[in-house]
């Protein structure tokens, strides 16, 4: 075989195995749904790009084609890398994190696949054989999911909604409705007969699952492009009289199928069916309680403030914190997307961002209706799997599978238009690659190096460090070792690991932990922090985590510092100036922490929690009537009112407050265990021992189980202990 079928078969084997990504669960790694399958996708499409480069010089019938759908693409990467390079945060915009592994750095990649793929895949043939691979690839996932709804597989995200090897059920359904397109198209082409019918059926299989997902957004989109694709054949096909007989019948169908569901959206059928009343909740009333509803005037804000070029890649958390709506006390406190494609790259990007994502729609449906030999019943097709990709994304966001299936149809497309089209380069002279087969080989290594095998050790080392924490007795120095090795990358990822050492100091500063060991802890987390906070001056995360950690070994001065820039950062999150309210109480600056407490109930006061912060910082203060009155007119229950006086009388050693009131908690509850302990703490702290033992043999008689361990409490409090 010649040194040019090596290079051939190489970057096809790469570009066939993504077929494989959705398969991949990386249970090792930090986020396995995600991290896994991008790392695969980068690895292959470094190798099969190095391969195909060092082919196209040695042979340009294999070089880039020209067409509309590969400028839009070069003028999207174009516009969204000069808006992650002058954008809030450029290193975040390029290298996004574990959770998302998107970036740039993504783009870049999926650009890399396009060119190789629309290049090699170079006939009906191996498109063919590609699409079919996918949908037999397809069939497995389906099944998965099959072996999820009988309880033979577990689920991953909890509930009921199917997600197969994603890990999310909108992932997995966006999946399943390219793959009902491939499966529609490819039944409709010549060949065998056997397909003709085993195709329908896997479409079939495929919108049983798509069910079961119960994920709105795609089912719609794909009524809606099947609806598009329907009309279109109807309407203006005047070859295929049977299929604009059928595409009629679908059409009607759908409507028949809408209406229907209106007329019995409230009957008992629904109610009883978790996926159909999924839907039946769609309404006006109920997008209001989404948090879109908040999110999305957030993004329009953000555009108008930097209309041009946006704020880069992975950064409309500094939108969302800086304009954060007090009403979404309820609901995820960061969001990283404002779940709408539009709005995502209108704030990636801009305006010339939104363009430029929008011209690769538009690109890819001029060239299907214009420059290619499909059938109409086909274009028909594809732009209706367009139009349902499109809508679904109107309420999510792209994972790394929805990325690479969107890019092959934009391959496909590019390969069916620029057929007759001269290769780019072509008159160049080609030649034999001893000069640039090393240079392409060595840049290669450095790139799977850099670029891969770096962010793969940053996120292994991790895993190993929070396993040692997670270990019993807890392994400090273990842990220490690893995280230190995932930190020192200082690549992708390294934000999460920064995280994950916050979220586990309060675990590590434990008396049965070595002193030590907790004082190495603490200085690799708080170097980390720091570095972390320096980095990303403006996230308001960063200094809440930083304010949380010091606060955890009582450096309140330290903790201070950064919850007030926080605050300033993100002036109305609640869940920020509790903490802050807590640090001013902690260091008896009492009234600031009322101040601060009173601004976080006033920017909601329907948020019982605020309210009962609020009025514990009264009863620090010695302000006990204004909060008594506070709760008087707020109707608070009375719940909320023991919870917020209790922590505040025992924390300032009023004894005589609290015991009262934890007597008619357990005559209202007498089964309450952590009541009784409450009572037995407060009476001994206030001296009565006599009193608390009693409590104790009240709670053994009550509970035998507590036996050994309340004798044990009335032994200690005897001796004096």
């Amino acid at each position: 075989m010649t040194l040019n079928k090596y290079l051939k078969w190489t970057a096809l084997a790469s570009i066939f195995s993504v077929i494989l990504i959705p398969f991949i669960v990386s249970n090792d790694m930090f986020f396995p749904f995600i991290t896994g399958k991008g790392f695969f996708f980068r690895v292959l499409t470094e190798i099969g790009f190095a391969a195909w480069l060092l082919l196209s010089l040695r042979d340009p019938s294999v070089r880039p084609r020209k067409s509309f759908v590969l400028w839009a693409l070069v003028a999207f990467l174009g516009v969204i890398g000069l808006a992650d390079l002058f954008g809030a945060e450029p290193w975040k915009s390029f290298w996004s994190n574990f959770e998302r592994m998107e970036g740039y750095i993504t783009l870049i990649h999926l650009f890399m696949w396009f060119i190789m793929s629309s290049a090699l895949l170079s006939s009906e043939k191996l498109w063919r054989r590609f699409f079919e691979s996918s949908l037999w690839a397809s069939v497995a996932i389906s099944l998965y999911g099959i072996l999820q709804l009988s309880g033979k597989a577990v689920i991953n995200q909890g509930g009921v909604r199917v997600d197969a090897t994603f890990g999310n059920a909108t992932y997995l359904a966006i999946y399943l409705i390219f793959h009902i397109f491939f499966a529609a198209i490819l039944a409709l082409r010549e060949g065998a007969r056997w397909k003709k019918v085993v195709y329908p059926a896997i479409a079939i299989l495929h919108l049983a699952i798509l069910y079961y997902t119960a994920t709105r957004g795609a089912i719609l989109g794909l009524i809606g492009g099947a609806l598009l694709s329907a009309l279109l054949i109807a309407l203006f096909d005047r070859k295929e009289k049977k299929i604009r007989i059928a595409a009629a019948s679908v059409v009607g169908a759908v409507v028949l199928l809408v209406i229907g569901f209106i007329a019995i959206r409230d009957t008992s059928f629904v109610a009883k069916s978790p996926v159909l009343q999924r839907f039946a909740s769609i309404s006006l009333a109920d997008t209001k309680t989404q948090a879109r509803a908040y999110i999305w005037p957030m993004a329009v804000e953000g555009f108008k403030e930097r209309p041009i070029l946006g704020w880069g890649q992975e950064n409309f958390n500094y939108i969302f914190n800086e304009r954060y709506d007090p009403a979404m006390y309820a609901h995820e406190q960061w969001f990283d997307h404002t779940h709408n494609i539009v709005l995502d790259w209108l704030v990636a990007g801009g305006i010339l961002g939104l363009l430029a994502y929008l011209s690769l729609y538009v690109s890819a449906v001029y060239l299907l209706w214009r420059k290619t030999d499909l059938s109409f019943v086909e274009k028909a097709l594809w732009t209706g799997l367009g139009a349902a990709y499109f809508f679904h994304n109107l309420f999510v966001f792209d994972n790394i599978v929805s990325y690479i299936l969107f890019v092959s149809v934009l391959s496909f497309v590019h390969f069916k238009s620029t057929r007759l089209e001269k290769p780019v380069g072509e008159a160049i002279e080609e030649a034999d690659g001893r000069m640039a087969g090393p240079a392409i080989l060595l840049v290669l290594v450095f790139s799977l190096y850099f670029f891969n095998w770096r962010g793969y050790a940053t996120n292994t080392s991790l895993i190993d460090g929070l396993r040692a924490l997670a270990t019993q007795p807890i392994q400090v120095e273990a842990a220490i070792a690893a995280l230190e090795k995932s930190l020192s990358y200082d690549t992708l990822g390294r934000p999460e690991v920064v995280e994950r050492l916050v979220d586990t100091a309060r675990a590590v500063n434990s008396p049965s932990v070595p002193i030590e060991s907790r004082q190495r802890y603490f200085d690799v987390a708080r170097a980390a922090l720091e570095k972390q906070v320096e980095r990303f001056p403006g996230d308001a995360r960063y200094e809440l985590f930083a304010g949380n950690f010091y606060t955890i070994y009582g450096l309140n001065e330290q903790a201070l510092l950064h919850l007030e820039n926080a605050a300033k950062l993100s002036p109305n999150k609640q869940s920020i100036l509790f903490q802050l309210g807590a640090a001013y109480i902690a260091t008896k600056q009492y009234e600031k922490g009322v101040e601060v407490f009173k601004r976080a109930y006033d920017l909601e006061p329907s948020y019982s929690e605020a309210l009962s912060y609020y009025a514990a910082s009264l009863v620090y203060a010695g302000r006990e009537a204004e909060a008594q009155k506070l709760f008087q007119e707020s109707g608070a229950g009375s719940s909320a009112t023991e919870q917020a006086f209790l922590r505040a009388y025992a924390d300032r050693g009023e004894w005589q407050k609290v015991i009262p009131m934890l007597r008619k908690g357990i005559e209202r509850e007498p089964g309450n265990m952590e009541y009784r302990m409450n009572l037995v703490a407060a009476y001994y702290q206030s001296g009565n021992k006599t009193a608390a033992i009693a409590a104790l043999r009240e709670m053994i008689a009550l509970d035998p189980s507590f036996k050994t361990q309340g004798e044990a409490y009335i032994k200690e409090i005897e001796a004096g202990r």
